[in-house]
């Protein structure tokens, strides 16, 4: 197909002159700030005349049929996930989705080899509603689960009485609930929520998270457990410990570093495990002994233990080495280690004192572990004193699939690996390195069909992250997996701030060293390029939230790198973010324009504020206008930047999702459509015939 066949006429936008602030003795200009208020009549009508630009583009591009096909094929696939004991006679739960299904149910079998029994299908339930989470009690008679409208956040818990399949008429304080951790005996659950409206000012209910408990039947209100009643920014997760003794409680500074501490069910006793440490912990309890995982003196992780009468007397059990220690979980008397060796993942598997014993052979390249954004979830699960090993595993070409590891026999047993339409020996995964602007050397894989040639002109999906300690690793998307059938070429560069390479890579590109990341991720086209992969014009560089302000700065910082570049759900006000509900914790990753230095390092590289009349190219911008993780606001003021103030680039489109949150679309096929219309502006922008195969 023809390049941009399609003439693109955007609504003019009403520039607001007397919109800006002063910060520091500097004069900075907002015209377009009455777009944050996205309920007036003005910007809905302002957002669907955009829309219907946007319509008139995405839907017209030939092929887009096609598209929706191959996305669907490697959406709609089954889902499984582990057996979940509670109980008696060996009854288990499980999360369980059909091929055609819109969501995951929550399904029980009550016995061993019993048929599995739905027990919540939100399938039943409106399109837009989402079930968040759900945790059977320890005896498998009561689930308590997260509802929640248009996303995952603001969910309420609901009981649900499995044998009878009623709600109970428990009412659970605060808001946006989550983490459940339940009693053993099954007679209440700890939880985390903010609070009521009314107990705190208005502007400060998304702030002071803490742990709450409700007792089943109780018209009391909820006790509160544990709270930081010093820094409201600070936010909590609690877990229920094996042993059925403790919880664990983890309070967090964003995701730069945690306290975490013991709650004793027997007196309510909080007992301190890690605090006041600039630094992540993750607890478990096994037996007598607390594991702590631990960067506190170890930037790559190190594994520690100590005894529950001394939790602060930390000993290593196994120390820092070469690669990445994510998570160890404790199964079947052993210890299960998820290393990252150059951003993609290894088991090992160790003594309880922690001899190394053997290494677990996965399937390919690719990933166990995933980031929720509590930090890294471990993709091995299973009990301490039980038999099953449960080993999560996905690659850039393999769904999301789960196997069953023999120890005995040192064996991988597949238990459901599900078939997405995509062959992955017809695909080869590489990682190549590159050098950055300052030297440093900077890792990306790139995965493509093996027979296909490396002409110069292969057009490349080009992605990076750049933040929060999150790494850019090997797993599958539907979007990602069509894009292949297209004859493109997946480009993943592990730029500087990112969880690849431990907390140095990080803090690399932390508050005034962010422009490493950029730097980096510049340097990555340019790779390709000069590698004989591609050409400028053919690259497509595409990010989510930071990612999305990754990919947003880098096409006004060097616009010729770039052919097209779609923006999902960014941050691109970064003197004004501070304000936003439960972004001003996130100053510790980014700076503060409160800060003099900071302001002015922000300043220089705020997307919003950096718009110039250049040649930019064709950007596309999707705000999820439910979101309530960056402002659903920025991207509508971006766009409304570009379009007036850099007219000679472009053509610039906003795409806003509808019942849509940070994550993605509340069913399947809204997240389908949203993939489409990604596909079907890379094939408008850089020329590509929309035909996968």
């Amino acid at each position: 197909m023809a390049r941009l066949t399609l003439p693109v006429e955007v609504p003019p936008t009403r520039r607001a002159p007397e919109g800006g602030y002063t910060l520091h003795g500097r004069r900075y200009e907002d015209p377009y700030v009455w777009l944050e208020r996205l309920d007036d009549d003005e910007t809905v009508d302002w957002i669907a005349a955009q829309e219907t630009v946007t319509r008139a583009v995405l839907d017209s591009v030939p092929g887009r049929d096609g598209l929706r096909a191959a996305v669907a094929r490697s959406t709609r696939h089954a889902r499984l996930s582990p057996p979940i004991p509670a109980g008696r006679n060996g009854r288990t739960f499980h999360w369980q989705a059909g091929a055609d299904d819109e969501k995951s149910a929550l399904m029980t079998r009550r016995s061993t080899g019993a048929p599995a029994e739905t027990v919540i299908d939100p399938g039943a339930w409106p399109a837009g509603d989402v079930l968040v989470f759900a945790e059977p009690s320890p005896d498998g008679t009561l689930v308590a689960f997260g509802r929640a409208r248009g996303g995952t956040r603001d969910a309420v818990i609901h009981l649900l009485d499995v044998g009878t399949g009623r709600l109970l008429p428990d009412r659970v304080r605060g808001t946006d609930h989550g983490s459940v951790a339940w009693r053993p005996d099954s007679s209440g659950f700890f939880y985390t929520a903010y609070p009521e409206p009314g107990e705190v000012p208005p502007d400060e209910q998304a702030y002071w998270h803490a742990v709450y408990e409700h007792r089943i039947g109780s018209d009391t209100p909820a006790r509160k457990v544990f709270g930081d009643d010093r820094d409201k920014d600070r936010w909590c997760t609690v877990a229920a410990g094996e042993c059925g003794r403790y919880a664990v409680i983890t309070l967090w500074d964003f995701v730069h570093a945690n306290d975490v501490t013991l709650l004793r069910l027997a007196d309510d006793e909080l007992i301190p495990v890690a605090t006041g440490m600039r630094s992540v912990n993750q607890v478990q309890v096994i037996d007598d002994a607390v594991l702590v995982w631990t960067d506190l003196d170890a930037p790559r992780g190190r594994l520690c233990t100590a005894p529950l009468t001394d939790p602060a007397s930390w000993r290593t059990l196994i120390r820092e080495g070469p690669d990445i220690l994510q998570t160890v979980t404790g199964i079947g008397g052993r210890l299960y280690a998820v290393y990252s060796h150059a951003a993609s993942h290894r088991v090992a598997v160790h003594a309880a004192d922690g001899t190394h014993l053997r290494d677990l052979a996965l399937p390919s390249l690719g990933s166990v572990n995933r980031n929720e954004g509590v930090g890294v979830v471990s993709g091995v699960t299973g009990s301490w004193h039980g038999d099953d090993v449960w080993v999560a595993f996905t690659s850039f070409v393999q769904p999301p699939s789960l196997y069953r590891y023999d120890y005995a026999r040192d064996r991988l047993e597949p238990y459901h690996v599900p078939d997405a339409g995509l062959d992955p020996a017809a695909y080869t995964t590489q990682q190549v390195w590159y050098e950055s602007a300052d030297g440093t050397p900077v890792s990306m894989f790139l995965v493509h069909r093996t027979d296909l040639p490396r002409d110069g002109r292969r057009p490349v999906r080009l992605s990076g992250y750049g933040g929060f300690n999150i790494p850019v690793e090997p797993r599958f998307s539907a979007v990602g997996a069509a894009w292949l059938q297209l004859g493109g070429v997946l480009a993943h560069a592990n730029v500087r701030g990112g969880g690849e390479y431990g907390r140095t890579w990080h803090e690399a590109a932390v508050g005034t060293r962010r422009q490493n990341a950029f730097d980096d991720y510049v340097a990555a086209a340019r790779h390709l390029v000069a590698t004989g992969w591609t050409t400028p014009e053919r690259i497509a560089s595409r990010g989510n939230s930071n990612g999305g302000l990754l990919v947003a700065v880098t096409a006004l910082q060097a616009p010729e790198a770039f052919g097209a570049v779609y923006c999902r759900a960014p941050l691109l006000d970064m003197l004004r973010f501070p304000a936003f509900p439960n972004l001003s914790g996130t100053t510790v990753e980014y700076g503060s324009p409160d800060d003099p230095d900071e302001c002015a390092y922000l300043a220089a590289y705020s997307p919003y504020h950096n718009v110039r009349n250049h040649h930019y190219p064709v950007i596309a911008i999707a705000t999820a206008l439910n979101d309530r993780t960056v402002p659903p606001y920025d991207p509508l003021k971006m766009i409304a930047a570009l379009q007036t103030d850099a007219p000679q680039g472009g053509p610039y489109l906003l795409v806003p999702l509808r019942d849509s949150d940070h994550g993605g679309g509340t069913t399947r096929s809204a997240l389908i459509e949203q993939d489409v219309d990604e596909l079907s502006f890379l094939c408008w922008t850089l020329g590509i015939p929309a035909r996968p195969r």
